[in-house]
């Protein structure tokens, strides 16, 4: 796995099966995922299990990705998942996953995302050092305008998924009059609003995403967790990443997003409201589940709903695997 910190320093973990003491690791590093070196940059030692790859300059480099050779035996593609953003949440990479018939999801290409309304200056230059080409807000149709369109000199697409977001529910949060048991029924009533309602909304996103003048890409919502997770669901589905994949990826939110910066002075705020909190920017694998049940509630099985109601066809799926798969 790999990992980067503030400074832009990668740091490579690994483990060996069966374990190998002090054999060489050699470290292939490229600016490029689909082309490497024919000799290793580096070399370290199996038994450190890590390596610290430091960022020698000032100002935010092209992004690195990484394979090591072990006896032989040379590795997947690695690169950073996650980015240190000092507002943004959930930011992410959904490259690197293995398809079930052995393909890999190209880095660099796909990003999802919670709302960028509250970037800072670090956060606006992380972002732009990965070249993005392309932002869709899926935020829902409450959204205020003036939030809309957060980068210039970018394709900015609005495609509102869900009438009612986290942001107006937020306020009656704030009011005392959106309980622990609310938020739970909020939620499963967007995922059964998302699916029923707005699959025009998803095809319109996946035609975008046919034509890989667009890419690189971003997609996001308020916490990147509900319109984007079932965005990322149909997406990770229509290449053929393994179910288990998916529900993991879908669960990360759960563990990124940062609470503490949902609200000012939470500490502050009753029990209820924290509670209530709490549940909304949860991410339960019960929702998604649900969501999946809705689907196949619709038309019978997900397959069907992503070719009748998303117009997934299988030239599209194509399309989507040339672009994103090596």
């Amino acid at each position: 796995m790999c990992e980067q910190d503030r400074k832009g320093n990668y740091i490579l973990k690994w483990e060996l099966y069966p374990e190998i003491d002090n054999t060489p690791i050699d470290i292939y590093i490229s600016d490029n995922d689909s082309v490497f070196p024919s000799s290793p940059q580096l070399t370290a030692n199996s038994n450190d299990y890590i390596a610290l790859i430091e960022n020698l300059s000032d100002t935010v480099e092209k992004r690195k990705y990484f394979r090591i050779k072990v006896a032989g035996i040379l590795s997947d593609i690695v690169s950073n998942r996650f980015f240190e953003m000092d507002s943004v949440q959930n930011f992410r990479d959904i490259g690197g996953y293995v398809t079930s018939d052995n393909r890999r999801v190209r880095w660099g290409k796909i990003f999802r995302s919670g709302s960028f309304f509250r970037m800072t200056t670090h956060d606006s230059l992380e972002i732009n050092s990965l070249g993005i080409k392309t932002f869709f807000d899926l935020r829902s149709e409450d959204i205020r305008k003036k939030n809309a369109q957060p980068f210039s000199n970018v394709k900015n697409i609005r495609i509102p998924i869900a009438y009612n977001g986290y942001s107006s529910i937020s306020q009656k949060v704030m009011e005392g009059r959106f309980l622990r048991g609310d938020a739970i029924i909020y939620t499963q009533d967007t995922y059964r609003d998302m699916v029923n309602n707005f699959a025009g909304q998803y095809a319109d996103f996946f035609d975008y995403l046919c034509d890989e003048n667009n890419y690189p890409v971003v997609f996001h919502c308020y916490l990147g967790k509900d319109q984007s997770g079932l965005a990322t669901f149909f997406l990770l589905r229509a290449l053929d990443v393994p179910m288990d994949i998916i529900e993991d990826d879908y669960m990360v939110s759960d563990m990124i997003i940062d609470r503490t910066k949902l609200v000012r002075n939470a500490d502050s705020l009753s029990e209820s409201r924290q509670e209530a909190f709490t549940m909304l920017s949860r991410t339960d694998i019960s929702y998604l589940r649900y969501g999946i049940s809705c689907i196949r509630e619709k038309s019978g099985s997900v397959e069907e709903y992503m070719l009748n109601e998303l117009k997934l066809t299988p030239e599209k799926k194509k399309k989507l695997k040339d672009i994103l798969l090596h």
